[in-house]
């Protein structure tokens, strides 16, 4: 080679160097060194109302060297953050301002994946609204044991309305993927509507369960709860079909103890709402006299659901039913109708003083009793019970045992035959309708846009997942989702540690199994949220990558409190863009599963 042309191929060199280096700077993230992974982070649009707001968390985003986001987008009572003829728009939303297209152009520039999140089973507002307004036969009938609304997702026209809307949004956007959520029931219970009643007797061969409304024992239903068993002073006055006590009565000194072994007032059951109106007639309750009472250990860890839900049950009866903290027990007096709903801790000196006041003359009810305390001998003595059995969750029989004034009785026989039917065929049938939203999603989406990624939102325990009719495993064998991104907001790294193991019974390479972490922790007191220390994030991101993961999703870049914040603050950026997202990565995609039929 000669002088000349040893030049030009110097120079030639140094101007493809240059080019690459102009590339690596300028280029972002296609010139990164670093394996795909996914660095998702899950969003609210509610946080993005203006494109002031949308640009302050993009910018959050890739100064985190974040390259998906997870933008929720229907939700809020049928509300939506883009344009569609179906629902209104999110309510807030600057006029003329559409928060996904917004983020679709903006996130795209600087290579970061959009995905469009929707909640397909919550409905996201106490009353009707926009849609169920509408379609009020849409919602789960739960005979009353669900206090939320829920979207029915055994109905083919609820499935055909949200998947409708899922692909409209995937087709008029520039969308990397659509991304389901709460794409499962609010636990096991049954549906009692015309549609899912007669669906289900055909398909499995049996009748239809009617809505309950007659006042006498035995019945059936879709019982929850957690009972206390093994009595010793206690009278059974009625049991499940298993012999566990359902309904005991327990006299201890002057005073009288009737106790419901189950959620019994979370739905106005007609035996239930007899039993109690025997109990205050026969009782001499005096209306002003009863009391609905927690402890603070309980509302601490369990809330005060079950003590709103008694207490209104009781004014529903004609009572004033006061709510008062375990410092008013003390001040009641003999004759006074104390209740307990879902009290499940109890502490010593409480427990001491429960008794004393049932000794003196008091009268209780205890509805979902104190199995975190059974162990107390005061709580043994005042119910009459020393042990616990197990967890009750699906349709049960509720027989009287003996007789009884409290309860009224019938001669109606429960086919136990049937009622084990049901409760063995339920799950599946639910399921069932569950995983066909999916699959023809799933099926419509590739048929628009087969590179798009179809991805959910899942419980993750398996356990979990079974109980609200969640077959995300089943979904990844038949190939009708890309990846599924379970849950994991655990604080504890041990629990982490299983659960991993556990969805490599299902994916034993995590290739479609993409950890979904947290990171904030929730603080009960007034239900605050507060930043997680990096360090923890980290170790449970390293955990995941460890094992196999490629790469996690976080939530969420915004809290959900009262007074929102930005999770995703500064220290946090800069612990991540210096730590481990040091180095820009492409999203990841699992391989292609080929055409969708």
């Amino acid at each position: 080679m000669n002088g000349s042309h040893r030049t030009a191929a110097v120079a030639w060199s140094l101007l493809l160097a240059a080019a690459a280096l102009i590339h690596a700077v300028g280029g972002g993230r296609a010139a990164a060194a670093a394996s795909p992974q996914l660095r998702g982070m899950w969003m609210h649009a509610n946080f993005i109302r203006t494109p002031a707001e949308a640009d302050a968390c993009i910018d959050k985003l890739q100064r985190a060297h974040f390259n998906a986001v997870f933008l929720l987008v229907w939700y809020w009572g049928g509300q939506a953050a883009f344009q569609t003829e179906s629902c209104p728009m999110l309510e807030g939303v600057q006029a003329g301002y559409d928060p996904l297209q917004y983020m679709v152009r903006e996130c795209r520039r600087r290579q970061i994946e959009v995905h469009a999140w929707f909640v397909n089973g919550a409905y996201g507002h106490p009353t009707p609204l926009h849609v169920l307004d509408q379609h009020p036969d849409w919602v789960v009938d739960s005979g009353g044991e669900q206090t939320t609304l829920w979207y029915d997702l055994g109905r083919p026209e609820v499935r055909k309305f949200q998947g409708d809307l899922m692909i409209e949004a995937l087709t008029r956007y520039d969308l990397d993927g659509i991304h389901f959520d709460f794409i499962r029931y609010d636990g096991p219970a049954m549906c009692y509507c015309k549609h899912c009643q007669a669906e289900f007797a055909a398909r499995y061969g049996c009748q239809p369960i009617e809505p309950l409304r007659a006042t006498s024992f035995p019945f059936a239903w879709a019982i929850a709860g957690n009972p206390v068993a093994k009595p010793t002073t206690a009278q059974v006055l009625a049991q499940f079909s298993d012999g566990t006590p359902a309904i005991a009565i327990n006299a201890l000194g002057k005073g009288r103890v009737l106790l419901f072994n189950w959620h019994a007032v979370r739905s106005a059951l007609p035996p239930v709402v007899e039993t109690l109106r025997r109990v205050l007639r026969q009782w001499n309750v005096p209306t002003d006299q009863v009391v609905v009472m927690d402890t603070a250990p309980n509302r601490e860890r369990y809330g005060v659901k079950g003590t709103k839900e008694a207490a209104e049950a009781f004014r529903q009866l004609g009572c004033k039913a006061a709510i008062a903290a375990e410092d008013r027990l003390a001040q009641l007096p003999p004759g006074a109708l104390l209740v307990l709903a879902d009290v499940y801790l109890i502490p010593d000196e409480v427990a001491q003083s429960l008794e004393q006041f049932v000794r003196a003359g008091g009268l209780l009810v205890v509805i979902d009793g104190p199995v975190r305390s059974i162990g107390n001998a005061s709580i043994q003595r005042v119910l009459g019970m020393r042990g616990t059995a197990k967890y009750i969750n699906h349709l049960e029989v509720v027989q009287p045992v003996g007789a009884s004034d409290l309860l009224a009785r019938s001669d109606t026989r429960i086919d136990l035959e049937q009622i084990n039917l049901r409760r063995s065929k339920w799950p599946e049938y639910r399921k069932s309708g569950v995983t066909q939203l999916v699959r023809d999603v799933y099926r419509r989406a590739k048929q628009a846009k087969p590179a798009a990624q179809v991805t959910a939102a899942v419980f993750s325990s398996l356990a979990s997942a079974e109980r609200v009719f969640q077959d995300w495993p089943g979904w990844l064998r038949e190939g009708v989702v890309d990846y599924v991104v379970p849950m994991a907001y655990t604080p504890s790294n041990d629990v982490l540690a299983k659960q991993l193991q556990e969805w490599k019974t299902v994916d034993p390479q995590l290739e479609r199994i993409l950890p979904g972490l947290c990171i904030y922790t929730r603080v009960k007191e007034g239900d605050r949220l507060i930043q997680r220390e990096a360090a923890t994030i980290f170790t449970q991101y390293r955990m995941c990558l460890d094992q196999g993961a490629r790469g996690v999703n976080l939530y969420s870049l915004d809290g959900t409190a009262a007074e929102p914040v930005l999770l995703l603050n500064e220290p946090l950026i800069e612990a991540l863009r210096d730590g481990p997202f040091k180095d820009e990565a492409p999203a990841y995609r699992p391989p292609a599963r080929g055409p969708a039929k």
